[in-house]
């Protein structure tokens, strides 16, 4: 890990080499289903009597930092994740950019009409001056694509996270699931703008069935995030790991949940993240993975690749 490297949590810079395990997919609540709005109103007492014991148990089982995926427009909330992190001691990273995803349902409006560099503009003005007057800034840039090819807005959003990411040097953790081809897309328009491949994470490639698919991006330099964590989900991660690491790639994986502690203002059922600690990495130890790569794919892997830098191109 480079010298002074940090991650830019919601209570400012922390450095990476200073974390244990960090989950870099879930979300702490989440008004996803729900009608998008620019700043969604909670039960605070019900959401924090939900959210800070369930934190400190995963603090107690080693975690030290999540990364929350919750965009603006369905439910991201700056402030609350602050607090959170100031009552559990767990960092706590929240993001800007917008989820193309769900057929651009929390796209604003505004969005359609800008320009790539227009809409780089804002996402920069909430990196150099803090998200809606909290002074919090983003760890990361969070995105979505749809299925198939990616669309004129989908485009447009790589395209300005990309310019985001030439001056700020934040990570593009992208929503792409299944859909290879679009990742592939992702790739070519961050060459176009000069940025490595190393600066972008394929969210959910655990869902694309075709391994090669998914070894060649991790050959092309891109982080690999096998999220989805669950009972039913571990033999699969399990061969995925195995092949990633078969093919000297294991230092690209990142292993997540996807998990939300509060969905819908508490309408919905919680989605636990804990498989990791309590299934995961036992799986991974009785599969003959050593305790250095454990904690690599655990601990140095998310650090490496949500830590604050500018990734380019070499000229």
């Amino acid at each position: 890990m480079a010298p002074g490297a940090s991650l830019m949590t919601v209570r400012g810079p922390v450095a990476a080499s200073s974390l244990g395990i960090i989950l870099p997919h879930e979300h702490l609540f989440s008004m996803f289903g729900e009608e998008p709005a620019e700043l969604h109103q909670y039960d605070r007492q019900l959401l924090l009597a939900t959210v800070v014991p369930y934190l400190e148990n995963l603090r107690a089982q080693g975690c030290t930092a999540i990364i929350d995926g919750t965009t603006a427009w369905f439910g991201r909330q700056p402030a609350l994740l602050r607090d959170i992190s100031a009552r559990t001691g767990i960092h706590i990273l929240t993001n800007t950019g917008y989820y193309g995803a769900a057929n651009d349902r929390y796209v604003p409006k505004s969005a359609l009409e800008e320009s790539a560099d227009q809409i780089a503009a804002r996402w920069l003005a909430e990196w150099t001056d803090g998200i809606g007057g909290t002074g919090i800034k983003p760890g990361f840039l969070k995105l979505g694509v749809d299925a198939g090819p990616l669309s004129g807005i989908d485009r447009k959003l790589i395209t300005a996270a990309a310019r985001t990411h030439r001056k700020s040097g934040l990570t593009l953790a992208v929503h792409t699931g299944d859909n290879p081809a679009a990742l592939h897309e992702q790739l070519t328009v961050l060459r176009a703008e000069g940025v490595a491949p190393g600066a972008l994470v394929w969210i959910h490639a655990n869902q694309c069935p075709d391994d090669a698919a998914v070894l060649g991006a991790a050959a092309a330099g891109a982080w690999i995030s096998l999220d989805g964590l669950a009972a039913d989900t571990l033999n699969r991660h399990l061969a995925l790991c195995r092949a990633l690491k078969s093919a000297g790639r294991l230092r690209q994986v990142l292993l997540s949940h996807d998990g939300n502690t509060f969905r819908a203002n508490g309408k919905r059922p919680m989605k636990t993240y804990a498989a990791l600690f309590t299934d995961f990495i036992p799986r991974l130890t009785a599969a003959g993975f050593d305790q250095a790569e454990i904690r690599s794919l655990t601990a140095h892997n998310p650090a490496l690749a949500y830590a604050v830098g500018v990734r380019l191109l070499p000229q």
